[in-house]
């Protein structure tokens, strides 16, 4: 009696343990998933329901990645033509500060196409090893600022870290972008052996705003200043290298700290 009960039981629970483990699974970015369904008790149905939420998410983000997709698109031949038109014009300081304008327009829908792939779990880390200078360097690029605007404590450094180059300097980009838009006096950013810090004077973040797990909260929800989604970006991409960013404030300066270990 008690070896029949018993497999009864297990045989009751199987399909428990499949759906725990298909949540497991869509945790981890697997909307793909399609639960046989064998019954009609509360489990079968709890499944039936999870099935169609999954069909839901799918159907969501593949509208979602078509309408950006497209957006990219449509954005991508004004700017084209524009660029090419700069190219027409003589040589002159206007040529080329129309030519780093469309270059960084250019740049920016590169960025929002990576990180789309990113948040949407399709984008793969290029880890290798890279100079930090290098790095920054390609970052003043993107910002099209120049590093005299920043106070840079360190450069000699020979810090070298393992990261994807691209995902690392956008990283880096939205904090010194925060740092020089926001900041009452040219910003400071310090090399350390196991650490990146930006130092700004200004106001401090509330404690609200001090989660950057969270995109958005109801202080910056309706916002135009970009600040939340931007640090929730570089937690992400930090995060997702092994990395922490770490906030405080002291004697009207904010901190931004990477940890790099």
């Amino acid at each position: 009696m008690f070896p029949h009960f018993f497999s009864y039981i297990l045989q009751k629970l199987h399909p428990l343990h499949r759906l725990k483990n298909a949540i497991i699974n869509f945790k981890e970015g697997d909307t793909r998933l399609d639960l046989l369904i064998t019954g009609e008790d509360e489990v079968s149905q709890i499944t039936q329901e999870f099935n169609f939420v999954l069909e839901k998410i799918a159907s969501l983000k593949e509208a979602r990645s078509l309408f950006l997709r497209n957006i990219l698109h449509e954005l991508k031949t004004p700017i084209m033509k524009g660029s090419l038109t700069a190219d027409c014009i003589a040589e002159s300081t206007e040529k080329e500060r129309l030519k780093r304008i469309f270059d960084r327009m250019d740049y920016l829908l590169g960025e929002f196409s990576r990180m789309e792939r990113f948040n949407s779990g399709e984008w793969c880390l290029n880890l290798q090893e890279y100079r930090f200078v290098d790095l920054l360097d390609h970052t003043c690029d993107i910002l099209l600022c120049e590093k005299k605007n920043i106070t840079i404590k360190g450069e000699e450094s020979t810090l070298i870290i393992n990261v994807d180059f691209e995902l690392f300097a956008i990283a880096i980009k939205n904090l010194l972008d925060n740092a020089l838009k926001y900041s009452s006096t040219k910003p400071t950013l310090n090399i350390f052996n196991k650490a990146i810090e930006i130092c700004s004077v200004g106001e401090p973040l509330s404690e609200e705003n001090q989660d950057f797990s969270k995109p958005f909260n109801r202080s910056y929800e309706s916002s135009m200043t970009g600040l939340g989604l931007g640090l929730y970006i570089t937690h992400s991409i930090l995060q997702k290298h092994g990395f922490t960013l770490k906030y405080h404030y002291a004697s009207g300066v904010n901190y931004f700290k990477i940890e790099l270990q």
